[in-house]
Formats: C-alpha cells, sequence, structure tokens
C-alpha cells in the first residue's frame, strides 16, 4: 500500500503596502529634518497650515502626505518635493571642507585668546556644530562658558586642562572627554604650547 503524500503549505505573510512603507519612510524623514532644523511640530504647523496632530500621524507612518501635503512640508523646510521625499540630495546635504579651505571664525571667548576653525561652515541643517580649538596658555579672565545642549571634546595636538567649576582634567593627545555643557567650563593649553583640539558641539 502507497503511503499518502501530502503536500506542505506555507502561509506568505501579506505584504506591506507600497502606500504604508512609503508613509513610514517619509514619516521618519520628516521627524528627521523637523530635529535637524530644530522646528518644533507646533511650529511646523504654522509654517506648513497642516494640523499638529496630522503631521504627528506623518512622523508615525500613520498617514501618507498628498502632493499638495508634499508641497507645503517642502517649501516649509527650504526643500524640494524631491529632496524632501529623498529622491535627490539638497546641495549641502554632504559637506567636505579640505583642510586648506578651514575658516576662523569669532566665538565666545575669541575675545580672551580661543582661536577657533570651522568644519562644516558650508552645511546648512546641522544637528552638531565640529570645530578645532586652539585654547589659550593663561585664563585671561575668570569667564566660563555654559550654554545648552552637549560637548565632545578630542585632544589632536599637545596638552591641556578643562576646568568645571573646582573640577580640573588634564587631557593629552588621544584624551576626550564628553560632558553636558550647561556646566559652567573653559580650557587652556599647557607646557608653554598652544593645544589644538576637535570640539563637537550639539547646535
Amino acid at each position: 500500500m502507497k503511503a499518502k503524500t501530502t503536500k506542505a503549505t506555507t502561509k506568505t505573510p501579506p505584504r506591506a503596502t507600497a502606500q504604508s512603507a512609503s508613509g513610514q519612510g517619509i514619516g521618519a524623514r520628516i521627524a528627521f529634518l523637523r530635529r535637524q532644523q530644530a522646528i518644533s511640530l507646533e511650529h511646523l504647523a504654522r509654517k506648513s497650515g497642516l494640523t499638529k496632530s496630522f503631521l504627528s500621524k506623518l512622523e508615525r507612518g500613520l498617514s501618507v502626505p498628498s502632493i499638495s501635503t508634499a508641497m507645503a512640508l517642502a517649501e516649509s523646510f527650504d526643500l524640494t518635493v524631491g529632496q524632501l521625499m529623498g529622491e535627490q540630495q539638497y546641495d549641502d546635504a554632504i559637506c567636505v571642507v579640505r583642510k586648506g579651505d578651514r575658516r576662523s571664525f569669532m566665538r565666545r571667548g575669541s575675545e580672551v585668546g580661543y582661536n577657533y576653525e570651522m568644519l562644516a561652515a558650508g552645511k546648512r541643517f546641522k544637528m552638531m556644530e565640529p570645530y578645532i580649538m586652539r585654547p589659550p596658555l593663561v585664563f585671561q579672565d575668570a569667564r566660563r562658558f555654559e550654554h545648552a545642549g552637549q560637548e565632545f571634546l578630542f585632544v589632536l595636538k599637545g596638552s591641556l586642562e578643562v576646568e568645571f567649576g573646582g573640577k580640573v582634567i588634564r587631557l593629552d593627545v588621544g584624551d576626550a572627554v564628553y560632558f553636558d555643557s550647561n556646566i559652567p567650563h573653559r580650557s587652556r593649553s599647557l607646557k608653554g604650547r598652544i593645544a589644538q583640539a576637535l570640539v563637537v558641539v550639539t547646535a
């Protein structure tokens, strides 16, 4: 007697519709652009003429924008619809700065001996501000710096110390410190030679 064979069947899970997939993609992009430009949902709603609740649904992938909605959002971000959808890059999506093209710039501290060089001057929408810092050899006054966000410092050349209130931390080449930049802080070069550090602050 022949054994009866049964054909195994596998269930294929339903595929996400193109509409829901695109909704999730554009939603994440809108959320990213909004954070990148430090725009609140409420502010974006005012700029675009859309409701805050609808924008929230867009960002969570629960709604898909119509062409007119995409146009309003693109205008709010100062982008084309293609750039908003991720189909094309905006001009400064990638910013390359050659060593010889770095520019000095004025920042709080410039007037008391700190020297700064921009590393991403051409980037229009930034979530970080990277620069090269050269701290002075001596503190010229009792000034300390504090600002919103966070800061990362990596020593490229020489030695320096960073003072946080009464706490002093010495850093040599290859050392790094990451801190909340609302803590009053200042730094100076050591050993009689100007140090050099890569600093990145949240914009």
